[in-house]
C-alpha cells in the first residue's frame, strides 16, 4: 500500500490543537503511554519503539496520518532533492545551398501515445533558382506549421495535429542568416492537462546529394527528474484517494476529499517502506508499506523534518544513514 504525505513549508513546533497538528506541517511522533509523544531531534528506537507520520490538514479537520510504523520493520528510507522534468528537444541544423529542383522533406513521428498508429506531419521544399540554404529552413517551417513564410517570426510555432505536445522554432527569418529548426515535446501538467511528449524525426534528400545538408541533434527521451515536480504530485495523490479516502466512486458519489499537493510547487521527496504485519492475513499480502513525504525544495522544514527521523532511523536494526536534502 502506498500512502504520500505533503508538507506545505509549515515547520511542526510540537505544539497540537486539540490533537490535531496545524495545517500544512508534517511531523514525527513517537509510541508512548499517551499515545502519541512528538520526537525530538537525537531520540532513538530506544526512546520509541515505533513511530507515525503525521500530515496537518485544515483547521479543524482531521490529520493525515501513517500507520505505527515498528523500528525493526523498516527495510527502506532514501530520498531524493527536487530535479526539473526536462522536455525531449531536437534541433535540425541546415548548410549548403540547396541544387534547383532539388526536393526536401522533415517528418515528425509524435509517439507520445506509446502505440501506433502515430500521429505523423511532414513538410516537403523544393528548391528553386536563387535559394540558399536559408531558403529550405524556412520553406520546411512553414509546410510544417502551415504558417505562410512571410508570416514566420522567431517564436514559438504549434505543428498543427500536435497542439500541446509539440512546438518548433527557427533561429531566423532571414534567408541569409536562418540555419535551424528546433522541436521540443512538451513535459506532463495537469491544468491543462498534457503529457509528457515523445517523438521521432526523419529526413528525406538531405544528405548532400542535392546540395543542402542536414545535421540532426536529438535530444534524450523526456525526463522526470525526481518526481518531485507538483503536476506529479497533483497526479499521484489524486491516485491514492481511493485507498486513502475511501474516494472510489467517483461517478455515483462524487465527494471530492481535500487534495494538497500544488502544481506549481516543487517538492523534495523523502521515501519510507516497512512491513505492516496484520494479525490473520494471508501470507503477509499487501503488508507492505511505502509512504512518499513532499516537501517544498529547499525548505527549512525539511531539515526540521530530517532532524528529527534521521537519528530513529539510523538506530533501527537497518541502520539507515541519514537523508539530507
Amino acid at each position: 500500500m502506498r500512502q504520500l504525505l505533503i508538507s506545505d513549508g509549515t515547520t511542526a513546533a510540537g505544539a497540537y490543537t486539540a490533537g490535531l497538528l496545524g495545517p500544512g506541517a508534517v511531523d514525527v511522533v513517537g509510541l508512548s503511554a499517551d499515545g502519541h509523544t512528538p520526537l525530538v531531534g537525537g531520540e532513538t528506537i530506544a526512546d520509541f519503539s515505533a513511530i507515525r507520520l503525521i500530515q496537518g490538514t485544515t483547521a479543524g479537520v482531521a490529520n493525515v496520518v501513517s500507520p505505527w510504523i515498528d523500528g525493526t520493520s523498516v527495510s527502506r528510507w532514501a530520498g531524493q532533492s527536487f530535479a526539473a522534468q526536462t522536455a525531449q528537444s531536437t534541433t535540425w541544423a541546415f548548410a549548403t545551398n540547396p541544387t534547383v529542383g532539388g526536393e526536401f522533406t522533415c517528418k515528425i513521428i509524435d509517439r507520445s501515445i506509446g502505440q501506433a498508429q502515430f500521429n505523423r506531419k511532414s513538410a516537403t521544399y523544393t528548391a528553386v533558382t536563387g535559394d540558399v540554404a536559408g531558403t529550405v529552413v524556412l520553406g520546411i517551417m512553414s509546410g510544417l506549421t502551415g504558417v505562410p513564410v512571410a508570416n514566420l517570426t522567431v517564436g514559438v510555432f504549434v505543428i498543427p495535429g500536435m497542439a500541446g505536445r509539440i512546438t518548433a522554432t527557427v533561429n531566423s527569418i532571414n534567408p541569409a542568416a536562418a540555419t535551424t529548426i528546433t522541436l521540443t515535446g512538451s513535459t506532463f501538467a495537469v491544468n491543462p492537462y498534457s503529457t509528457a511528449a515523445s517523438f521521432q524525426s526523419a529526413n528525406e534528400n538531405l544528405g548532400g546529394d542535392f546540395g543542402t545538408v542536414i545535421t540532426v541533434t536529438a535530444a534524450a527521451a523526456p525526463g522526470i527528474g525526481n518526481g518531485g515536480d507538483g503536476n506529479f504530485m497533483v497526479e499521484l495523490e489524486a491516485s491514492l484517494q481511493g485507498m486513502g479516502r475511501g474516494y472510489y466512486d467517483r461517478v455515483q458519489l462524487p465527494v471530492v476529499p481535500p487534495a494538497y499537493a500544488v502544481a506549481a510547487t516543487t517538492y523534495d521527496l523523502y521515501k519510507l517502506g516497512f512491513g505492516n504485519a496484520a494479525p490473520g492475513s494471508i501470507r503477509g499480502v499487501d503488508n507492505y508499506r511505502d509512504i512518499t513525504i513532499a516537501s517544498p525544495a529547499g525548505d527549512a522544514d525539511g531539515a526540521v523534518f530530517e532532524g528529527k527521523i534521521n537519528p530513529w532511523l539510523n538506530s533501527c536494526p537497518g541502520s539507515f544513514a541519514a537523508v539530507v536534502l
